[in-house]
């Protein structure tokens, strides 16, 4: 981070197109890419000896919400740390108020520079609104060594149609046995697929944009304090008319 205001404002804009456009590079991945964030092993397990081999299927995930989110936060923050930090070199003479979320100070600061966390807040609102989620109508398990979602073996049996020849009646000696035909299904073998995911639960989500909320409530609340100083009544417009009209207005 710069040293000087010079030196902040130089960078400033740069950092704060950088977070932009990770924050809408992750919308549009949290929105429209959704598949990405799924992964897929289908394998065919042969119920008969000399039976048809079929090729394993194969999904692999692409990335996941956690490091999606990782891989941004570092541009992110820095685009919010660049405009809180001019904000507040700019008015380090103005009321300033605690920011308190759930009995933990998050840090003083101006009013103007709460009214940009405010700001920041709603963007990464919007963002968080638009993760993906598991699929409820499946069970995951939580692999902790890979940090993704897996289920457990969902198992499908293969059936092929073959001719059986039924024998409705027996032969006796005055007629020969009655039969059909008929065409059943058999079981040759069975798929297995395990699904796999790097979306969160549905309830770590709710968390997350109650967390939020919790957060730009305290931002008002904090915002509303710094506004609450003493006036400082100026009385510059009046000079500044008599000197620009003297002798002419």
């Amino acid at each position: 981070m710069a040293n000087k205001l010079h030196e902040l404002l130089a960078v400033e804009q740069d950092r704060k197109s950088k977070a932009n456009k990770a924050l809408g590079d992750l919308q549009n991945l949290f929105s429209k890419k959704t598949p990405y964030f799924d992964g897929m092993v289908k394998r065919y397990i042969p119920l008969e000896e000399d039976s048809e081999e079929i090729a394993e299927e194969r999904k692999e995930m692409v990335t996941t919400v956690a490091l999606s989110l990782k891989e941004a936060l570092e541009d992110i923050t820095a685009g919010i740390d660049a405009h809180l930090s001019k904000e507040e070199t700019n008015c380090s003479g103005e009321s300033k108020a605690e920011l308190m979320v759930e009995g933990k100070s998050l840090g003083t600061f101006s009013a103007t520079s709460l009214l940009a966390i405010e700001g920041h807040l709603a963007k990464i609102r919007e963002l968080y609104k638009e993760i993906p989620t598991l699929d409820p109508t499946r069970k995951w398990v939580l692999d902790s060594l890979e940090g993704i979602y897996k289920t457990e073996d969902e198992v499908k049996f293969r059936s092929v149609k073959r001719p059986k020849v039924i024998v409705k009646y027996e032969a006796t000696k005055e007629h020969p046995a009655q039969t059909e035909l008929l065409y059943l299904d058999f079981q040759v073998g069975k798929y297995e697929t395990i699904y796999s995911s790097g979306r969160i639960t549905a309830t770590q989500k709710a968390t997350l944009l109650q967390r939020l909320d919790l957060l730009m409530e305290a931002v008002k609340v904090a915002r509303s304090k710094a506004n609450m100083a003493e006036v400082n009544n100026i009385k510059f417009g009046k000079q500044l008319f008599s000197f620009l009209h003297k002798g002419i207005v």
